[in-house]
């Protein structure tokens, strides 16, 4: 059986390569953008999207109420075809895998950054730019701050973590010592 993430992946890819073959993209990038805002701040609307128990034809009408004439066609047509599939509980999903291969298309990695105080923007700075000379992408970071990191920072990126926090440190230090 498919993951939620490898069905995400699936169809994310399949409105994107169809958006970019019509010429689309563009208007495809501007209404997930859209769908994005619309699943932060509308909790029916998910609820809605979500529910397994309303029927695929329904949620086809549904969708169709609200969204024709306001979205592209290739929107709409994906729209249904979610619905029709049963697969329209997995539009927050896809919206997030959209985004990453959309990323991965213009270049754009995502790091996430904790540090245990807050980084100047120098240090932001000198750290984006060594991560981008490190991944040979743009890189988008967020910063967080979590003060039980002691000292140092804490980097994601994609599966790889650089961890160079004071907290690691003394836990390595105290292994060495334990053994």
């Amino acid at each position: 059986m498919a993951s939620t993430t490898d069905i995400a992946h699936r169809y994310a890819g399949a409105w994107l390569e169809a958006a970019a073959e019509r010429n689309t993209l563009d208007s495809a990038r501007q209404e997930i953008t859209a769908f994005e805002q619309l699943c932060r701040d509308s909790e029916p609307f998910v609820e809605f999207i979500t529910d397994k128990v309303i029927p695929g034809d329904v949620k086809q009408r549904i969708l169709g109420e609200i969204f024709e004439g306001r979205v592209q066609d290739i929107t709409l047509n994906f729209l249904y075809l979610l619905a029709s599939r049963r697969r329209a509980r997995y539009l927050p999903e896809i919206l997030e895998a959209c985004r990453e291969i959309l990323d991965d298309w213009d270049g754009i990695v995502n790091a996430d950054v904790a540090s245990a105080v807050t980084l100047s923007t120098g240090q932001e700075g000198d750290l984006k730019a060594g991560l981008e000379a490190y991944t040979g992408k743009s890189v988008r970071m967020k910063t967080t701050v979590n003060p039980d990191l002691i000292g140092g920072f804490v980097v994601r990126v994609g599966d790889q973590v650089f961890d160079s926090s004071l907290s690691t440190q003394l836990q390595r230090v105290r292994q060495s010592l334990a053994s």
